[in-house]
């Protein structure tokens, strides 16, 4: 081999060790692209999450508060005078001279036995 083909052949191996290097130094910048690009896909993933959990949440309080205003007894209207602490009234024709009917559970002067229909409001307006 004459010197010139010697140069020749380091010259081409060095070419070849420096298109390898930038491959790999090229490969190395794709993968933190790509790396990064799966980090942003998670944060963006866990951000949804979130947020539809959030979501579901307060479709839950919701739900549970509107359940609730349902179950709660009805609150007796103003203007109404309260029975005084300790009431009786023989009857709901009582109740309603003394002005303190319909009567709800809880109130003074409330008995099952007034609440014919057992809804929890004794002496209803006659229908």
């Amino acid at each position: 081999m004459t010197e010139k083909d010697a140069k020749k052949l380091v010259a081409e191996q060095v070419q070849a060790t420096k298109a390898a290097e930038e491959k790999l130094a090229s490969d190395k910048a794709a993968a933190v692209v790509a790396e990064a690009a799966s980090a942003e896909a998670a944060r963006v993933a866990a951000a949804d999450a979130a947020a539809q959990q959030a979501a579901l949440d307060e479709a839950a309080r919701l739900a549970a508060e509107q359940a609730a205003q349902q179950q709660a007894p009805a609150i007796q209207p103003l203007g109404e005078a309260p029975a005084p602490a300790g009431a009786y009234y023989a009857n709901c024709d009582a109740a309603r001279a003394a002005g303190a009917a319909p009567l709800y559970v809880g109130q003074p002067g409330y008995r099952s036995g007034m609440d014919g229909d057992n809804d929890g409001i004794a002496c209803e307006p006659k229908r």
